[in-house]
């Protein structure tokens, strides 16, 4: 059983299909698909179900999936270290954030990383903090920039190993439509929105989580009109007068569609920035330039 042929079967288990598994890996895909016969073979058993639209895993191959992953992210773990010990100063560094920062806070931190590490590959994934968590988690991230919700996925076993620090606060806000009756006001209550439509993020969102509290508290559930997974769509849709919606001021005030930003009072939980990452095994040199890099930028003239 090869480490290639595990990430194979890792990544044709995550797409569903080996088209897109093989684009991905960037391997031919009647070897991927030789690699995994030879696996399942040695294994005696079939982990994926071929005659099914999209590929569906067996229930074999969802009790070693489990393992698979932590298989592959304990190699990396462990190159990682063998790095340090013999001075490599390249390699991959794999970062996870919100979408949000992602675009606004952290083009400039990597220009800077990447003008001082050249010859370290630089991987940024964008996902919810669910999902920012989970791969944190497995060890397949470095380190992440996500929000922290206190106790959101406390239960959640991917949660245990990894370290968070709190980077910054901001304001939640709320946006509506140009055209929207609120829209002159200069500041709403929570329970003004009460009977309007809301835009929200997908499941697994720090903020979605925070705003259905917020709401819940305030005496009412949000009506929602559209749950999406991207906030680019989200401003979106709440400009073309869809519904209403609440973010962090730095997302509401980003270019886009146009909306109304109008502050919340009495103000929600601000919006906490929290730098995450495992504390199962010591971080590279790499791991802990880019640590300090993402303090250094994230923390200057915010709010505590």
């Amino acid at each position: 059983m090869e480490l290639r042929q595990i990430q194979y079967f890792v990544v044709v288990a995550g797409q569903r299909n080996f088209t897109r598994a093989a684009e991905a890996l960037g391997v031919a895909q009647p070897a991927l698909s030789q690699q995994i016969r030879r696996l399942e073979d040695e294994l005696g058993v079939v982990l994926l179900d071929r005659s099914s639209r999209p590929v569906t895993v067996t229930e074999a191959g969802v009790a070693f999936l489990a393992r698979a992953e932590r298989m592959l992210a304990e190699a990396k773990l462990a190159k990682d270290d063998m790095r340090e010990f013999a001075g490599v100063g390249r390699g991959r560094l794999v970062i996870g954030a919100l979408p949000v920062l992602a675009r606004v806070s952290l083009p400039p931190v990597l220009a800077e990383f990447h003008a001082a590490h050249p010859r370290i590959e630089l991987i940024l994934r964008e996902e919810n903090t669910e999902e920012l968590e989970r791969l944190l988690g497995l060890g397949q991230l470095d380190l992440a920039v996500l929000h922290a919700v206190p106790g959101l996925y406390s239960g959640n076993p991917s949660r245990r190993g990894i370290i968070m620090e709190r980077l910054f606060q901001e304001d939640l806000v709320a946006i509506v439509p140009p055209r929207h009756r609120l829209a002159n006001r200069r500041w709403v209550d929570l329970r003004s929105l009460r009977e309007e439509p809301f835009v929200l993020l997908g499941r697994g969102s720090g903020l979605a989580h925070t705003i259905t509290t917020a709401t819940t508290a305030a005496g009412f559930t949000p009506i929602v009109a559209v749950e999406c997974f991207n906030l680019g769509t989200l401003r979106s849709l709440v400009s073309a007068g869809i519904g209403v919606s609440v973010l962090a001021r730095s997302a509401a005030e980003w270019a886009g569609p146009p909306v109304v930003v109008l502050p919340l009072r009495p103000s929600l939980p601000a919006h906490t920035a929290a730098l995450a990452w495992r504390s199962d095994s010591r971080p590279s040199a790499a791991v802990e330039a880019m640590l300090g890099l993402v303090r250094e930028h994230l923390t200057a003239g915010r709010g505590s």
